[in-house]
């Protein structure tokens, strides 16, 4: 309860504010209105919203600079105070404005989110991502829209999709998309067993020094390995590279002749990377490249190498081989003679 004073005091401070710098007056009220929120007031940060969006003071004041922002609020906040059909009907309004800026798109479908209407929340957050993904490269708005997406969908079960797999590449993180956005995980997060609340803190805390400590690691120097199935549809959709790969175990057996190569100059860290088309193609759009680029694998290696995807090699001979095989690596790609 004393937060919320705080909250609700600091909302009328910032509104006496607002006869002293009358310039500042949208910037102002939307903050008063944030702080009514916190103080878990919605009624008074409507009020201020429809302050903003059809003034009542004289003379009139400056139009807001981007009403589909304060609309987009004023839906979380109508949710907020119970007028559900009144929120989702200013939701479609804002819809059909196709707002130019992401935070009204962001706003209105972790509302819908919050809310559990997961269904909305995933076809307002397609549309989003239709407006601000591009062929030609991932911007930081598109990347926002794609990682929240990709949340709702898991919590819906949905299987994954193109735009899921770009998701994943462009998180930085080394915990996959999967399993920060697994629903279990979100769920205990929210839960009301101090236990549960406690074990996920602990798991979110080892994974940050796990974090921590990749960072602080040189990352290898890696060597791109096609699985089978991944090499053929390569190939087939960019034959170009196939002079460079050739049969699938020409492939094997050049990944391991490169990497003993690299090892006899005395190069340290080496590693291999699994590449997937999927995610090479989410990398060619995010340099803005023809996947078909001749320089593009060894730069997708790279980028794999440095995001923590590469296992080091050489692997201990009874250890199973970098390429999945379900044998030892002595026995299969680390055989005598092999490179």
């Amino acid at each position: 309860m004393s937060e919320q004073r705080e909250h609700a005091a600091e909302a009328e401070r910032l509104l006496r504010k607002v006869l002293e710098y009358p310039d500042d007056r949208e910037e102002l009220l939307l903050a008063a209105a944030a702080q009514w929120i916190l103080a878990e007031r919605p009624a008074e940060a409507l009020a201020l919203y429809d302050e903003l969006l059809h003034p009542t003071s004289d003379p009139p004041s400056d139009p807001v600079s981007s009403p589909a922002l304060v609309q987009a609020l004023k839906v979380s906040a109508l949710w907020d105070t119970g007028a559900e059909q009144q929120a989702r009907e200013l939701a479609l309004s804002v819809r059909a404005q196709a707002p130019a800026t992401l935070p009204p798109w962001q706003i209105i479908g972790e509302t819908f989110e919050v809310h559990d209407d997961l269904p909305a929340a995933a076809a307002w957050l397609e549309d989003a991502t239709d407006h601000f993904l591009t062929p030609d490269e991932v911007t930081y708005e598109a990347r926002r829209i794609l990682i929240t997406r990709h949340r709702v969908r898991r919590l819906l079960g949905e299987s994954h999709d193109d735009r899921d797999h770009l998701a994943d590449y462009v998180h930085s993180a080394p915990v996959p998309l999967d399993e920060l956005h697994d629903p279990k995980r979100l769920w205990s997060l929210g839960s009301d067993d101090p236990a549960e609340v406690r074990r996920e803190i602990e798991r979110l805390r080892t994974e940050l020094a796990d974090h921590r400590a990749a960072l602080s690691r040189p990352y290898p120097l890696a060597v791109l390995y096609w699985p089978e199935a991944e090499l053929v549809a390569l190939l087939t959709r960019y034959p170009v590279f196939a002079a460079d790969y050739g049969s699938y175990p020409e492939h094997l057996r050049s990944v391991e002749q490169a990497l003993h190569a690299l090892s006899a100059t005395g190069v340290p860290h080496l590693g291999v990377v699994t590449a997937t088309l999927p995610t090479y193609e989410a990398y060619a759009r995010t340099q803005a490249l023809p996947p078909a680029t001749p320089s593009l694998p060894a730069a997708y290696a790279t980028s794999l190498a440095a995001r923590g995807h590469a296992t080091p090699w050489p692997p201990p001979r009874t250890s199973p081989c970098w390429c999945g095989a379900p044998v030892p690596y002595a026995e299969h790609c680390g055989r005598p003679g092999t490179a």
